[in-house]
């Protein structure tokens, strides 16, 4: 989150971050930017250490962030401050094991989830027979960095990692979508490479349509049944969808405030449906809403720090239905009727529902509300009765 954005607005500041985390109920973060231990920002220059803006953050975390090693983009153990291609490097060479003792030695005692890298799929844009994705940093591989490279890379980081942190949990780099390509040529490459063993938890983003989401799901679950790691927890460390009506890239229902408020339930509740043990909404603060920003408009509050329908909606949320116990599947279908079960502690049941056509009230249920707030961010619930019929939309009802 955008720590220290912007050093004169208080909406940026740790204090009342993690004072709005609290009242949200958020259990963890990542991708600090400013305040990260990526290697360009903790040493952008060889020996020449900076942990001045991390130390204020994770030093003072009241929750335990996850954090990035190496590069948001293109990680790799080539030194920040290398620019020639040809000095490329593919696996840990004394720079980077310098720069991993640096880090883990000073946060081991605060950190538990260490994510070696993000989104490594972009390395396609290296190979000679892929250029298609994206911008190449100024060092790269002339040969390509593949997916089997980058599993010897991230396991003989990992091994470091957990040499010097016995308790360490490693994070699998978040894998950028549900492609076929992330899970059956990337995933399937890194662990053909280094093996499955030295991650813990399996970890990808999702910003697609969520009509598209069950299905996609699904694929990345047989191939961790199929490859025998469907025993590791899986989570989703990234989705989200804009508010912005004029940004279509990766969503236009037609993008909205109100359907960024139903996101916020269609997406997490059916990754939680997906047996996910964790999800993070990307993001907390959004970026501001300019016509050359595609990401513009992300965060549940705006980029001057306003709350938005999507923050109510989050707060709902993690209020009403966290911590949960198990969530029951009912129908997840993204042409009819999507209803997901709640099982709470003392054995206090709650429903989420929406779609197209009808649901039949469940008995014990009493009330609901819609998950888009008033304009003063108030839900109504209103009285119903078990048996009784409700014509379902998209958005989003929760019912108790």
């Amino acid at each position: 989150d955008r720590f220290y954005w912007d050093a004169q607005s208080p909406c940026f500041q740790p204090q009342q971050i993690f004072g709005d985390f609290s009242v949200l109920k958020v259990g963890t973060y990542r991708q600090l930017i400013k305040a990260g231990v990526t290697w360009d920002v903790v040493e952008p220059e060889d020996d020449q250490w900076n942990f001045s803006i991390p130390d204020q953050i994770i030093l003072h975390s009241p929750v335990p962030p996850i954090l990035s090693l190496f590069a948001q983009q293109y990680a790799s153990p080539t030194p920040p401050w290398e620019k020639d291609p040809q000095k490329f490097q593919k696996t840990l060479g004394d720079e980077a094991k310098d720069y991993i003792r640096h880090v883990v030695e000073r946060y081991k005692d605060y950190v538990t989830y260490w994510e070696l890298g993000n989104e490594m799929e972009h390395w396609r844009a290296a190979d000679p027979n892929d250029r298609r994705v994206g911008r190449l940093p100024p060092s790269y591989p002339l040969d390509g960095f593949s997916p089997r490279e980058q599993g010897v890379f991230l396991s003989q980081a990992a091994a470091l990692v957990k040499k010097l942190d016995p308790d360490a949990v490693i994070v699998l780099p978040g894998m950028g979508s549900l492609s076929d390509y992330s899970i059956n040529t990337w995933l399937k490459g890194v662990i053909e490479g280094g093996g499955s063993d030295w991650f813990d938890v399996v970890n990808y983003h999702y910003y697609s349509n969520w009509q598209r989401y069950s299905n996609l799901r699904s694929n990345l679950q047989n191939f961790l049944e199929q490859n025998g790691i469907a025993d590791k927890p899986v989570w989703c460390t990234e989705t989200g969808a804009t508010s912005s009506p004029t940004l279509t890239l990766r969503t236009n229902y037609p993008n909205s405030p109100e359907s960024q408020a139903a996101e916020v339930f269609r997406r997490i509740v059916q990754a939680w449906g997906a047996g996910d043990a964790l999800v993070a909404w990307h993001t907390y603060i959004g970026s501001p809403d300019v016509p050359n920003n595609d990401w513009r408009c992300y965060g549940i509050r705006a980029a001057n720090g306003a709350a938005k329908p999507a923050y109510y909606s989050f707060k709902l949320l993690a209020n009403e239905l966290t911590p949960f116990e198990k969530v029951d599947v009912l129908q997840n279908d993204w042409k009819g009727v999507n209803a997901f079960k709640f099982t709470l502690p003392q054995n206090t049941v709650k429903y989420v529902a929406w779609g197209t056509g009808h649901l039949s009230v469940p008995q014990g249920v009493t009330k609901m509300t819609s998950v888009l707030a008033d304009s003063t961010g108030t839900f109504h619930w209103e009285p119903v009765t078990p048996g009784q019929t409700l014509q379902l939309s998209d958005m989003p009802v929760l019912l108790k």
